[in-house]
């Protein structure tokens, strides 16, 4: 039986119905880049610059997907992964981290945290989108985060 995506149901006041990302990172030359291609792979994007930042547009924005940068000023990725665990209603939020800290300690710690994936910069872009639509389709598989 085929699955149900959650997003395929939201109401939305701009008509999109694709799955909605949440954007993390300090670097806007990063953020941007990142905002067009998956754009143009039909996600609905939302934008934030730091752990707080994150946060803050969780609480707007009900991402379906997280995709965060590690090292940031004030609230670092794993801080703010963390705290979206400790929240009933954001936990089931996946996050992908896509960061240059690719030792194999961060990336443990990620996964302890409860991290869906981890991505190093640099990227390849066609690796970062597989991995997007590989944790959605599991993660909408399992009933989602709703």
């Amino acid at each position: 039986m085929p699955t149900t995506s959650r997003w395929s149901s939201r109401s939305r006041s701009d008509g999109m119905t694709g799955p909605r990302i949440l954007i993390v990172d300090d670097d806007a030359f990063i953020r941007r880049p990142l905002e067009v291609l998956l754009r143009r792979e039909g996600f609905e994007i939302d934008l934030a610059g730091d752990g707080d930042a994150c946060l803050t547009a969780m609480e707007q924005a009900r991402p379906d997907l997280v995709c965060m940068d590690i090292m940031m000023p004030g609230r670092d990725g794993f801080s703010a992964c963390e705290e979206i665990r400790r929240r009933p209603h954001l936990a089931g939020t996946p996050v992908i981290f896509l960061s240059a800290k690719g030792q194999d300690a961060d990336i443990v710690r990620g996964t302890e945290l409860g991290a869906a994936g981890f991505v190093a910069k640099p990227y390849s872009p066609a690796e970062l989108v597989r991995k997007i639509r590989e944790v959605l389709a599991v993660d909408t598989a399992h009933g989602g985060n709703a």
